[in-house]
């Protein structure tokens, strides 16, 4: 097959993912993008040196792109594997599985935040030689946490401003392209506590000069409010999470407007992760009498839900900015996070579509190379069957899916 191909679709999305041109086609060389046109005015000669490829009624966007990934959480929903403090090769297998399984799906860049570096290193090297399939990674490796802090288990842990700035240059040593620390507890680690910072902001600090001291940027898993505001004066890059639980168990939020002004100042954007969250709540309506989420033992009864949202809201309008991530390993369902940004937070279409492609790229720093359709970026492409643009849920499960040029699925049938 030719390195030169020409992707032609009903709906191709303009530059700015806000609109379609209708009846367009991509033409692509070498990889890369080389122009966007009407499918009328390409040239009669082109089909000798260029393969073309209808794709149909579909709608075509860049390549998805999820900010909040763990490669080795199983698809199955079952992540005890990840969370025991043995590695295993069944680690490895989960993560290659997850590899293809995403790409297949329109995920052509995935961010790492938290594996194993027994397991995230070397399913690096396979993909960086092509032994697997996968899309593009830019991986954490493990998370820096204290001792028996949240995610303990897979992290690294480090309780001293010294073994933090060890720890950090030690995940840059093996090859991390972000470094994630814990700044408060987690829900999914039983000896840490969300509602509790973990990390002063000077500690944070030190972590976030040495990170980018290397050229690395470092983003924070907080759930509490105290987490953010050490986040916030150390100057950490993203926030995960951001929920603004108050210290005491049982009781409610404590949202500080202050910090969120200063947070949207210095361009600090953060990761909600409510797709989960909408993704439970369809659950809950095809099944009423399903159990509830185990609460953990230090945030007692749980905040409801809109007023996570009514804080959401607030720091959006404020100016600060969101990534798309879903927190899995398994990202069949990525796309909620769109979907949430509409369902539950408002957004119109456009805005939700470009949370998990131009302004991921974007926060990621790599919008230099992906996350529009524009001459001169990497051809990666993502076609979904409908108008996500008119009904955000039709954004999932794609049809084609090209990466750097090159099918790896076409009308729903996988290459590779």
């Amino acid at each position: 097959m030719s390195d030169n191909a020409v992707f032609s679709a009903a709906r191709v999305a303009n530059e700015d993912l806000s609109a379609w041109l209708p009846d367009h086609s991509v033409i692509v060389e070498n990889g890369l993008i080389m122009g966007v046109t009407p499918t009328s005015q390409l040239p009669s000669e082109i089909s000798s040196s260029h393969t073309v490829h209808d794709l149909g009624d579909v709608s075509l966007l860049p390549g998805l792109i999820d900010a909040h990934f763990h490669m080795e959480f199983g698809a199955s929903g079952d992540t005890s594997h990840a969370w025991s403090p043995t590695a295993s090769k069944v680690n490895i297998m989960h993560a290659t599985d997850n590899m293809r399984r995403n790409l297949m799906v329109g995920l052509t860049t995935l961010r790492d935040l938290g594996t194993r570096n027994e397991t995230a290193f070397p399913v690096l090297r396979a993909l960086d030689d092509g032994l697997i399939p996968g899309p593009r990674v830019i991986a954490a490796g493990a998370t820096v946490t204290i001792t028996a802090g949240h995610m303990w288990p897979f992290g690294s842990q480090a309780d001293s401003v010294d073994e933090v700035v060890t720890a950090v240059r030690n995940q840059v040593r093996l090859g991390a392209k972000v470094i994630k620390i814990a700044a408060s507890g987690g829900r999914g680690t039983p000896t840490a506590n969300p509602r509790k910072a973990q990390y002063s902001a000077e500690t944070l600090k030190a972590a976030v000069t040495e990170a980018h001291r290397s050229g690395v940027p470092i983003v924070a898993h907080t759930l509490a409010a105290d987490g953010i505001r050490n986040c916030v004066e150390a100057r950490i890059d993203h926030l995960i999470h951001g929920k603004w639980y108050q210290r005491d168990a049982g009781g409610g939020l404590d949202y500080d407007q202050k910090v969120v002004d200063k947070m949207a100042e210095q361009g600090q954007w953060v990761d909600p992760t409510i797709g989960s969250a909408l993704l439970n709540l369809d659950a809950q309506k095809v099944n009423p009498d399903k159990s509830p989420t185990k609460i953990h033992w230090a945030v007692g009864a749980d905040v409801p839900l809109e007023e996570h949202m009514e804080n959401y809201t607030r720091m959006h309008d404020s100016g600060v900015r969101f990534t798309a991530g879903l927190d899995n390993g398994d990202l069949t369902n990525s796309t909620a996070c769109s979907w949430a940004y509409v369902e539950l937070l408002g957004w119109d279409n456009w805005s939700a579509i470009r949370s998990a492609t131009s302004d991921n790229a974007e926060a990621l720093k790599i919008d230099d190379e992906v996350g529009r359709i524009r001459p001169g970026l990497v051809a990666d492409l993502a076609a979904f069957k409908g108008d996500p643009a008119v009904n955000i849920r039709e954004l999932f499960g794609a049809q084609s899916v090209v990466q750097a040029g090159r099918p790896v699925k076409l009308h729903g049938e996988t290459l590779i």
